[in-house]
């Protein structure tokens, strides 16, 4: 979903609280208020994201860099916010989100406008007073006008100035924009579409009363935005932090208590060898002799994404013993996973480690540590498969041994 960030006015009602920038630059904890509006979009999947500039366009673009794509209304004195969002009629592809660049608001009111369906529009029950407001009718849940001039006894609250569009409400504010701009009414605010959309498409209030945010027209609006707002969406930043952290670490000690639990489960599979067992031939593979105190053992080689069956009985005890093989020396630190399939249901997978085995060699390569895993079979015929599933071996060498 896109968004549009409307950010071309002057802010001159702030006066030297602004220090003459754009409202957008206006910083909050370090950081210029678009960055914040912009973290919040990206944290709940909406992007890209475009900003329509205009006052002092160069400091904009600098405060946003490549965080967002970038569109200049050159004519921001002689026109209002309706000519900005017109600007930005052909970037627009589909459902989008239109918010005002002078809106600190906390994260949780975008999440419930995202989490609705449809055409979506963020207002506060509490506050519908102002002349300079722009003001909430709604019925049924949906809104039937809204605008500076609504009376107040018409209104159910203030509007945010962050509306979420579907499909076909994007193809309705749009059309009405161009309809608008066209008429000659490059001065309207972008608010004056939205209102001849009411009409004509269904568009859901959400109350948001309650959750922090404020719209920065005037210096008693920066004063509320630093003492109250800033302040409560730190709060809710620290304690989302503190939860992902415990949650973090639960998933940590789980996964670790998982592996203690795989590693001692397969170890107690692992029995003493018997001259009882005997190999199992693997046709399909390259075989390979191992040097050896003993004597000269069968070895296969298993290739990357080249799994190898073979033939087996049931009713008896399976071995399956690996050992990475690998090139040079540079490579003992390499680590795969085995994966052992009976009747094409996985059974069991072996972690085989690149470390050295002094104890046996191959001419030109280097051998890893033996792996190995036991288990039993039902009685009647079986397929086994031996597949290199994961990790950063190339080929790894299988032996398969099963009571005689």
């Amino acid at each position: 979903m896109q968004a549009v960030i409307l950010a071309g006015g002057v802010g001159s009602r702030l006066g030297n609280h602004s220090n003459g920038l754009p409202k957008c630059v206006v910083e909050f904890g370090g950081r210029p208020l678009i960055h914040h509006q912009l973290r919040t979009l990206a944290d709940n999947g909406v992007g890209p994201v475009l900003i329509v500039a205009g006052y002092q366009a160069a400091a904009v673009r600098a405060a946003i860099g490549s965080r967002a794509e970038y569109l200049v209304n050159d004519r921001y004195e002689e026109t209002n916010s309706l000519y900005s969002f017109w600007l930005a009629r052909d970037w627009i592809k589909g459902p989008f989100v239109l918010l005002n660049c002078d809106l600190l608001f906390h994260p949780d009111i975008l999440i419930r406008i995202l989490g609705k369906e449809g055409n979506v529009l963020a207002y506060d029950s509490t506050a519908s007073n102002g002349l300079e407001q722009t003001k909430v009718a709604i019925r049924k849940n949906r809104v039937v006008d809204l605008g500076k001039d609504l009376p107040v006894t018409s209104a159910r609250g203030e509007s945010l100035g962050l509306i979420k569009f579907d499909a076909e409400g994007a193809r309705a504010v749009l059309a009405q924009a161009d309809e608008l701009i066209k008429g000659g009414n490059e001065k309207s605010w972008v608010t004056e579409a939205v209102r001849f959309c009411c009409s004509q498409i269904p568009i859901i209030g959400v109350n948001v009363a309650g959750s922090p945010w404020v719209e920065l027209d005037y210096p008693h609006d920066l004063e509320e935005a630093r003492k109250e707002v800033w302040p409560e969406i730190c709060k809710s930043r620290s304690r989302k932090l503190a939860r992902w952290i415990r949650i973090r670490w639960a998933a940590f000690c789980v996964l670790a208590m998982a592996l203690v639990c795989a590693g001692w489960f397969a170890n107690s599979y692992v029995g003493p060898a018997s001259l009882d067992w005997v190999t199992v031939n693997l046709p399909a593979a390259e075989k390979v002799m191992l040097n050896a105190a003993n004597p000269p053992r069968k070895w296969w080689i298993v290739k990357r994404d080249q799994p190898v069956t073979a033939e087996v009985d049931g009713g008896r005890s399976l071995r399956v013993e690996t050992r990475t093989i690998q090139a040079s020396q540079d490579q003992i630190s390499a680590k795969c996973v085995c994966e052992i399939a009976v009747d094409n249901k996985p059974s069991q997978w072996v972690i085989v480690s690149g470390t050295p085995d002094p104890t046996v060699t191959l001419p030109g390569f280097v051998i890893g540590e033996r792996a190995r895993v036991q288990f039993g079979l039902p009685p009647g015929p079986h397929v086994l498969r031996l597949a290199t599933i994961a990790g950063t071996c190339d080929r790894v060498l299988v032996r398969v041994w099963q009571v005689d």
